[in-house]
């Protein structure tokens, strides 16, 4: 359903205190890619900039002291596990007293369930083997967060093709399939809150997509390396999917979302209306059509800016899915998105000619102004 302007203001108010107090990590993300020394079309993940996210300041072992504004302590060096006797094979249930708080915890399994409402996990760890299911399956009415967490499949401390000088594996096939997990989801109508987490190994990330005045929350993530990309076995998302549409708000800021793969990193698949998604100064490589907001042209007060749109790894088809764009006539702004191109890169499209160039949302090609419809 297309949301009343009331909750429309409610959530746009909302985005914008947890950017300008930095609650979800607007603010911080800023101060730290200030103090950087670069910009971000000349930054890629691991580099050694620490400009995006990537495996120096994503993940249980980067959990600062006070993360999330919680006064926990800076991760300890080492995990408590969950269990004794955990395995890749068992499933494992957790049932948490609403507003709990669980940091430095080691979780194995073939399958996490949760239950709980407005539970926060803080440097933890999920890691397991479950091939066409989910690895972190939640049940909880309201809200859930994960901050500074890292999910992962169980065989590799690595993603396969990942040396940690990349973004993502630039050669497939990653994690194979009979050792990857596929998703980690929201069962119910909790909107989560992901901040700071590294992903990978996987198929997708099937999240409830917001509500008017609590926005699903994507900050600072670092997803990557999907499992099994030499196949079509998984359909390789990064946020998502979402299929049936109606979906919004959504925040996804200064993420790096990059991987070899055959669908979306931002991955809203449904014919129904997507309204107020936000999807602002992130890393995109790779993908198959990498952006995909809707099936038709009906979204409303989308805003797509600051993004580093980069051709460094394999490209199946294009940025943008469909060249979908409704524009400032339902509320909508594409501002400022720029590709990002060098020597070697994998996304052949685009040359070193492209590099710093305006992506425009109505074609693939690169532009030496702004996009102004």
């Amino acid at each position: 359903m297309i949301r009343s302007s009331l909750f429309a203001v409610a959530a746009l108010l909302f985005v914008a205190s947890i950017l300008v107090a930095g609650g979800a990590g607007g603010a911080e993300s800023r101060a730290r890619t200030t103090a950087a020394g670069v910009s971000a079309i000349e930054a890629r993940p691991n580099d050694g900039s620490g400009y995006w996210p990537d495996f120096s300041n994503t993940g249980y072992a980067n959990t600062p002291a006070n993360a999330g504004g919680l006064g926990l302590g800076a991760y300890p060096g080492s995990l408590t596990d969950y269990a004794s006797g955990m395995s890749a094979d068992k499933p494992l249930t957790l049932d948490y007293p609403d507003n709990s708080v669980i940091s430095f915890t080691h979780f194995l399994a073939a399958k996490v369930i949760i239950y709980g409402d407005n539970l926060t996990f803080v440097g933890c760890l999920f890691e397991g083997t479950d091939p066409n299911d989910n690895l972190v399956q939640i049940y909880s009415d309201n809200n859930v967060k994960f901050l500074y967490s890292t999910f992962k499949p169980n065989s590799y401390s690595m993603p396969p093709g990942n040396d940690g000088t990349v973004s993502s594996s630039h050669s497939k096939p990653g994690t194979p399939f009979d050792k990857s997990w596929q998703l980690s989801t929201t069962m119910k109508e909790a909107v989560a809150v992901m901040d700071h987490n590294d992903i990978w190994g996987n198929a997708g990330m099937e999240m409830v997509t917001g509500f008017p005045g609590r926005p699903s929350t994507w900050t600072n993530n670092y997803i990557h390396d999907m499992a099994d990309t030499s196949h079509d076995v998984y359909h390789h998302d990064g946020i998502g999917p979402q299929s049936e549409g109606d979906g919004g708000p959504v925040i996804v800021d200064h993420n790096t979302l990059a991987s070899l793969g055959n669908t979306n990193a931002l991955a809203l698949q449904g014919d129904g209306v997507y309204d107020h998604i936000s999807f602002t100064n992130n890393y995109v490589s790779g993908w198959g059509y990498a952006v995909h907001i809707g099936d038709v042209d009906n979204a409303t007060n989308i805003t797509v800016t600051g993004n580093i749109f980069s051709a460094e790894l394999e490209q199946v088809y294009g940025f943008l899915y469909g060249n979908i764009w409704g524009g400032s006539a339902r509320g909508s702004t594409w501002r400022g998105n720029l590709i990002q191109a060098r020597s070697g890169d994998g996304n052949h499209t685009y040359s070193t000619a492209d590099n710093g160039r305006y992506l425009w949302p109505t074609d693939a090609g690169s532009h030496i102004t702004d996009y102004a419809g």
